[in-house]
């Protein structure tokens, strides 16, 4: 009996852990899903916007303070927390109607992060760059290579970011494209991110927007 009361309470307690964590990923998701909406929505807004450099990307370059980085410079964010290449294929009529001059890319670390697989974003971006030399023939592409990550991020580890670069800088050779490796000085010895631009393995810190910031003004 005893022994039967206490699988209960096991079974009981799985079940309920399971119901509390379908919960959270629930709001997380509803959460996220309404940042994207009013990100969006403001986008839509000031679609007639013209501006001479649009920064474009999920939360890495959307945590860019980039008018206060690079003053002086035309310049406006177009980074969403939890973009996808696909997500970036998405909203793309969001960038072209704002016809910049120069337009650099940072996408696909959440690709990964998603488990969608590089497979999948590798199509994606070809797809997008197609996209771009159809409907801004005359913009500067410049290609942000995909950061590193270090062991404080949970979700994924650096496997698979080599081959992504790989490819954006194929892209870029055959497209005409500048392709910025900014990979290799945010990385230390073992490849990782360095400990000293994030504060959880991912998402930058001052100092790493500063690096940023000294790798891509030159072009601007």
């Amino acid at each position: 009996m005893i022994k039967s009361i206490a699988l209960t309470v096991l079974l009981t307690a799985v079940v309920v852990a399971g119901i509390s964590q379908h919960f959270w990923v629930g709001k997380k998701r509803a959460m996220i899903d309404g940042m994207t909406e009013r990100r969006l929505s403001q986008f839509e807004a000031l679609s007639a916007t013209h501006a001479a450099v649009v920064f474009v990307g999920d939360s890495i370059t959307e945590g860019g303070l980039w008018s206060e980085w690079l003053p002086g410079v035309d310049v406006i964010n177009r980074g969403i927390s939890g973009n996808t290449t696909q997500d970036i294929l998405d909203r793309m009529h969001h960038i072209v109607s704002v016809k910049p001059d120069k337009l650099f890319l940072m996408i696909g670390i959440n690709d990964l992060n998603k488990r969608l697989g590089a497979a999948v974003a590798l199509a994606n971006y070809t797809k997008l760059f197609d996209l771009i030399d159809a409907q801004l023939p005359d913009i500067e592409v410049y290609i942000q290579s995909v950061l590193p990550v270090n062991a404080v991020w949970p979700l994924i580890d650096n496997t698979h970011i080599p081959t992504l670069n790989a490819a954006l800088k194929q892209h870029a050779d055959e497209r005409g494209y500048r392709y910025i490796d900014l990979h290799s000085v945010f990385s230390d010895e073992e490849g990782a991110l360095k400990p000293d631009l994030s504060n959880d393995g991912i998402h930058l810190l001052a100092p790493g927007y500063r690096l940023w910031r000294g790798h891509v003004e030159e072009f601007l």
